[in-house]
């Protein structure tokens, strides 16, 4: 059991009672049974915020909301809870026996309920580390329990919501909802950003920081992220026509940073997968015919992606007992269907 009193930091506990009066407590990772939805606005109170959900296209309101509730009653960033019906939880594992198609329609379903409370100012970066919940038993917040009866099944929930919801398009929309800016200003400030927090981190993994070091070895991205945000604020504040629209993009930017941060393919002059394909140029003379081969490269590592996202996509239309086509798993993917039918696996049929 593992519990923290704010959210970076987290320990190991050998005594339910006492540990379940900290703050934030993670879930059962390996057998995921609950969908929980961070929403970064402040609410006027919990009948307010419980109408806006009812509102929504969902086929039931979450078994518990949990947040903090100021004196004049409002409610800041509460975290939603549902549960999956008792003994349908999903098994996460490398073995071999763990379906990837369940595991893929889970994250499906997710990423499709975050989606649905985007209006609510549902953070998409929460994805990244589903685990970690405001503890509803805690005396640090206030709890209001609204659903005891109904708890779909997964399969349920994939006809409510979209589980080819792309994760990084909803950051970048987030991004832009959340300050206010036209989406062309937002995206700029966001690639910007983006930029700097990821030579912030190259800088940082170089450098052996025992801070980041320690983040990365506790794979606590939400720590990496308030460190990068804490670390950048500066900048692009400066670097905003309004500092807090600038704040605001940084937010998003550093969770999609430290969730998308790779530590073994840090390059020291800023690129991707240096040397990757070093033994295939050893040889090859001048600089024109070296870009050939890194492009061909390039290009057969897209298509294995591609190929692997498609087969993904697959599994889960079947696990939601949907047709498999070339459209429906284009709109799965986020493909288009060209891409679709290039990368098509050579064991599988169309409908």
């Amino acid at each position: 059991m593992r519990v923290g009193r704010d959210k970076g930091v987290v320990w190991t506990t050998d005594s339910k009672l006492l540990g379940l009066d900290e703050p934030y407590l993670h879930l059962n990772s390996e057998v995921r049974s609950v969908f929980r939805i961070d929403l970064d606005h402040v609410f006027p109170s919990w009948a307010a915020l419980r109408q806006e959900v009812a509102d929504l296209s969902l086929p039931c309101l979450p078994s518990v909301a949990v947040g903090f509730e100021d004196e004049a009653g409002r409610i800041e960033r509460p975290h939603l809870l549902w549960l999956l019906p008792y003994n349908e939880g999903v098994w996460f594992s490398d073995d071999r026996r763990c379906r990837r198609d369940v595991m893929s329609l889970w994250r499906g379903v997710h990423a499709g309920i975050t989606k649905t409370l985007m209006p609510l100012g549902a953070d998409p970066g929460a994805l990244s580390n589903p685990d970690k919940v405001k503890c509803p038993l805690s005396p640090f917040w206030s709890v209001q329990v609204w659903n005891e009866v109904t708890f779909p099944s997964l399969s349920e929930w994939a006809g409510w919501v979209d589980t080819s919801t792309s994760r990084d398009r909803m950051i970048r929309d987030s991004a832009a909802a959340l300050s206010g800016l036209e989406r062309t200003a937002s995206n700029a400030l966001f690639a910007a950003a983006q930029t700097l927090a990821f030579g912030t981190l190259r800088e940082w993994h170089h450098a052996a920081d025992a801070d980041y070091a320690g983040a990365i070895l506790r794979r606590d991205r939400d720590a990496l992220a308030e460190r990068m945000f804490r670390a950048l604020v500066g900048r692009v504040s400066a670097a905003a026509s309004n500092p807090k629209q600038g704040q605001a993009i940084l937010y998003r930017v550093a969770t999609y940073a430290a969730d998308h941060w790779d530590p073994s393919r840090a390059g020291r002059d800023g690129s991707r997968d240096r040397g990757a394909c070093a033994d295939a140029v050893e040889d090859v003379q001048g600089v024109a015919a070296r870009q050939a081969v890194g492009a061909r490269y390039a290009a057969g590592l897209r298509r294995s992606r591609s190929a692997d996202a498609i087969r993904e996509a697959i599994e889960a239309a079947r696990a939601a007992g949907e047709a498999v086509t070339v459209s429906g798993i284009a709109r799965r993917s986020g493909m288009d269907r060209k891409t679709v039918r290039a990368n098509w696996p050579d064991e599988e049929s169309a409908a």
